[in-house]
């Protein structure tokens, strides 16, 4: 089935200028918004031309919003009439990755064209993620022209990093925090997969997953040391052996699986679809299966993530200069994605004593996963609401985003910080696209997200006590 195929309502808001939106991003595409993590090869005119296309392009959010210049980010505030709601947050990053030189004879289109053809719009950035960007301010422009006022307060943040190092996102977070503000509920990128259940034990069954939190990340560096010398003696071992057994260790002692709340969570909405025996039985009794379906779930490539911590070699040096002498130092790389149960500190101490004196440890690089929002959250319960208005026959379910999103960056703010993107678009053309050649939207997924923006901004901004 064609994702397009579950396109619901797309009748909805007859008078919207589609036309208008979609030449808005267009142009969007245009701009070569490329982060760098070396700052020096940032092209910074080309934020500042962005920022003024935004601001020529949204006359009734300009009139309404107060418009802050964070470094190169932007944070829109749009004061609503009850000050007692707390305000919801509408994000995207302006920033898209680099093409990759030498690929640019590979697309179709060029990659910052912007052309409409074949029913896409074409350019970097166009479902990474401009498409979100436009379609927030597409949603409330059109809200705010046919008269509505919000009730809500909303703030629209537009980071300038976020594909790098997410510097844009952490200052906005700072200045909210400075202000005391506390968010009702954030909405980012992410997410969005559609797939089939069968793993679930729901054969038969589409499912869409609403990003709740996001794993950790950590960056394991493995040292030995070695004053080499002839292959013919190794009687102390060699320091390419010591590595190699530290990470064959390493990888064969993985910390234990968790069944998170979230997982629960999933498997208690798609409960009623689940036919296969035995998940069906152990999923009416979870704490009693608990072990089976964690053993389930870590035989399916599209679980077992879910439930623990990954491990990953990724990166080792490349030892002695010929094959009869022996290597003296060297290092590798493990990359771990790490469960909410294995902070950074937890899994260092775990992998010490899996490794021997010979080797040394230290981290690259740490990031704790992201607290989970709560799926009875008033963000949560709207954004289901909403996405199963507009898409037919999808289940909704919560669970880890499995990138890295600026939105993480919002949690001291808010306890509600969720992760979808509702472009939805078909697998061979997200895959394909996002950070690759040949990036592009169809126009008709582009729109319906606009529909889904539109419809959560009126119920939970502009008159939310009418939809409670």
């Amino acid at each position: 089935m064609a994702i397009a195929d579950l396109f619901a309502h797309e009748s909805d808001y007859p008078d919207f200028p589609s036309d208008s939106a979609i030449g808005h991003l267009r142009q969007a595409l245009r701009f070569p918004t490329v982060s760098y993590i070396d700052t020096s090869k940032m092209h910074y005119a080309a934020f500042d031309d962005f920022h003024r296309f935004l601001r020529e392009s949204y006359p009734h959010i300009l009139e309404r919003c107060i418009w802050e210049d964070v470094g190169h980010s932007l944070l829109l505030q749009i004061p609503g009439s009850d000050p007692s709601l707390r305000p919801a947050l509408f994000m995207a990053h302006q920033d898209v990755v680099p093409v990759k030189p030498g690929t640019e004879k590979n697309w179709l289109h060029p990659p910052f064209s912007g052309d409409l053809a074949d029913g896409y719009i074409w350019g970097r950035g166009a479902m990474d993620i401009k498409e979100m960007l436009i379609g927030h301010l597409e949603a409330m422009e059109y809200l705010l022209s046919s008269g509505y006022t919000p009730k809500r307060t909303v703030f629209f943040s537009f980071g300038e990093d976020e594909e790098t190092c997410s510097t844009g996102a952490m200052a906005i977070c700072s200045l909210l925090m400075q202000r005391g503000i506390e968010l009702e509920f954030v909405l980012d990128e992410g997410a969005g997969n559609v797939m089939d259940a069968t793993d679930y034990g729901a054969p038969g069954i589409l499912a869409c997953l609403i990003g709740i939190y996001e794993k950790g990340y950590l960056d394991l560096r493995l040292m030995t040391h070695s004053k080499g010398g002839h292959s013919s003696n190794p009687f102390h071992g060699t320091s390419l052996g010591h590595l190699a057994d530290a990470i064959s260790s390493i990888v064969s002692n993985p910390r234990p699986a968790v069944l998170t709340d979230c997982l629960r969570s999933a498997f208690r909405a798609l409960s009623p679809n689940i036919t296969e025996e035995p998940m069906r039985t152990w999923v009416a009794d979870m704490d009693h299966y608990e072990a089976e379906i964690l053993a389930w779930c870590l035989s399916r490539e599209s679980l077992y993530h879910q439930v623990s911590t990954t491990i990953a070699p990724t990166m080792i040096s490349e030892g002695a200069p010929a094959a009869n002498v022996l290597p003296q130092d060297m290092w590798a790389l493990i990359n771990m994605r790490l469960a909410p149960s294995d902070p950074p500190e937890t899994m260092l101490a775990h992998c010490r004593n899996l490794v021997g004196p010979e080797v040394e440890l230290s981290l690259d690089q740490q990031i704790e996963a992201s607290r989970p929002s709560e799926i009875d959250s008033y963000g949560y319960i709207h954004l289901k609401q909403v996405l199963e208005h507009y898409f037919e026959n999808l289940v909704f379910i919560p669970a880890q985003n499995r990138g890295a999103t600026d939105c993480r960056q919002y949690e001291p703010v808010c306890k509600c910080c969720l992760r979808f993107g509702p472009f939805l678009e078909e697998e061979s053309v997200s895959s394909e696209g996002i950070h690759g050649t040949n990036e592009r939207i169809s126009v008709r997924a582009y729109l319906q997200g606009i529909r889904v923006l539109t419809r959560l901004m009126e119920i939970t901004c502009i008159n939310p006590e009418e939809h409670e």
